[in-house]
């Protein structure tokens, strides 16, 4: 049994998904109680950047015995739209400027609901650990995957790999967690889905970016976390030509980097249930990053929902 999974032996079993979509969120005092005892993915101790950190109405004293060290300055903070209930969640819009922006959502799903769909993800997803190569070498990607899409889209390759494409109806939460995106997001659609399990702390997904043609020059990547916690972080690139030129399209992200400076790095910590979406020009501009953390010893299970064109 995996330590996140131990670490949720005394919650309340759950009869289904259904079930827990029929359900209202549960007490702040239940999600702090049951946050307390998941102490195996929580507390993490960052290098490097700051970290975003959110607002809400939970005790954070209790839930975040490092909180003072998660607090995260980007570029600008554009908008913070106020729920008219405590208990909806808040959104946040992240200007990284030059046409770069995020929206992160903390409580996306209530916290019972996201465990049930953590349960179904894990144990019904039919993961595979493929071969990748790497700067011309073989080796084991270092975390679980799966890839779900419509029919008759263009097949998805990366790092010499092309994974089998499951449809939507294999798994039907995929769809229940997909409506809520809508809900969150008026106007966008997905017809793809990369699912990514990092089973521990030496799990982990280096830098990189989604600038694949086949997701277009803009593309909008919505981000669903289960499970325990992990740090995501964000570096600028350093172009050889200016990023605001007209053209639109610096070539390959490799060829278009240069050293980082800690001044273009920033990091947020990503909670279970919770909704990161990248858009604009954040590929073109920014790589991001899922780092190996000593202290994230439990199972997290991250949804990655995107277009093709």
């Amino acid at each position: 049994m995996n330590s996140t999974a131990a670490n949720r032996s005394n919650q309340p079993s759950s009869d289904g998904i259904s079930e827990v979509l029929n359900s209202g969120q549960i007490t702040t005092n239940d999600e702090a109680e049951s946050l307390h005892k998941k102490n195996n993915c929580s507390g993490y101790e960052l290098t490097g950047s700051d970290t975003f950190s959110d607002n809400g109405s939970l005790n954070k004293k209790r839930l975040h015995c490092h909180q003072d060290q998660r607090r995260m300055s980007l570029t600008s903070i554009v908008a913070v739209e106020t729920p008219s209930s405590t208990d909806a969640p808040t959104r946040r819009t992240i200007d990284l400027g030059h046409g770069s922006d995020l929206i992160y959502i903390q409580r996306f799903l209530p916290f019972q609901q996201s465990w049930s769909f953590f349960d179904f993800l894990d144990k019904h997803i039919p993961w595979t650990r493929p071969t990748i190569r790497v700067f011309g070498r073989s080796c084991l990607q270092p975390r679980d995957t799966c890839y779900v899409a419509s029919s008759g889209l263009t097949s998805l390759v990366y790092s010499g790999y092309q994974p089998n494409a499951y449809s939507w109806d294999d798994f039907p939460p995929l769809k229940e967690i997909l409506d809520a995106i809508y809900k969150a997001l008026p106007g966008s659609r997905f017809n793809s889905l990369l699912l990514n399990r990092y089973k521990g702390a030496s799990d982990y997904v280096a830098w990189h970016a989604d600038d694949e043609k086949i997701y277009g020059p803009t593309p909008e990547i919505a981000s669903v976390s289960f499970g325990c916690e992990r740090d995501f972080v964000l570096k600028k690139k350093k172009h050889e030509e200016s990023s605001q030129e007209k053209t639109g399209d610096g070539g390959p992200a490799k060829k278009r980097l240069k050293r980082s400076s800690r001044e273009d790095q920033q990091s947020l910590t990503l909670k279970h249930g919770s909704l990161l979406v990248m858009r604009g020009y954040t590929q073109r501009d920014w790589l991001h990053s899922v780092p190996k953390r000593a202290k994230a010893e439990g199972t997290r299970i991250n949804l990655t929902f995107r277009l093709v064109l």
